[in-house]
């Protein structure tokens, strides 16, 4: 079923919308779900509730893409499951890009960190459209480098090397932008 399609069902208040979403999209939301969370039972938990906010959120929100909004809820409600259960961030794809986050704790940090995002969306905008999914796949969506090889057609062993690639490139292009990392 079209997105569109789906669309209709959650504005007409059909709870047949969240079956197609769950048909269509359920196996990469829980993917998501479960790479922040490393755990099947929470990850499950999270797309329901996912589910639920989509549901009390069409109408009045119109979304250009289903698949987007709904997977940025499940991200957000993955994170602030993850932050609720303070898991640990032991092999957190994070960790591979410290050297170009700051900390947050200050009012400052967080401008600097805002302006970060910025300068790393500009970044992305000029990159491959690969190179930007896989990006996205690894640091936004916390896919597994396992997850991503397999959904990009790639073996572990490239992805690995696109993405050191990438972030050093990104590394280069905040330095010429007079980023302080």
């Amino acid at each position: 079923m079209e997105d569109t399609e789906i669309i209709k069902l959650f504005n007409l208040r059909s709870e047949r919308a969240i079956e197609e979403t769950g048909r269509k999209y359920g196996i990469t939301c829980g993917k998501i779900a479960g790479a922040i969370l490393k755990n099947h039972e929470d990850a499950e938990e999270c797309v329901n509730t996912a589910y639920y906010k989509l549901w009390n959120t069409i109408p009045p929100t119109k979304p250009d893409s289903l698949c987007c909004y709904l997977f940025k809820i499940v991200r957000n409600t993955a994170i602030t499951a993850y932050n609720r259960l303070k898991r640990n961030t032991e092999g957190c794809p994070y960790e591979e890009l410290n050297e170009l986050l700051s900390d947050c704790s200050t009012v400052e940090a967080a401008f600097d960190s805002k302006q970060l995002a910025e300068h790393i969306n500009a970044y992305l905008s000029g990159v491959s459209r690969k190179s930007r999914e896989l990006f996205t796949a690894r640091y936004y969506f916390n896919l597994s480098m396992a997850d991503i090889a397999k959904s990009f057609g790639m073996s572990e062993s490239a992805v690995k090397t696109r993405l050191l690639r990438i972030r050093r490139d990104l590394r280069v292009y905040l330095e010429e932008k007079g980023v302080t990392i």
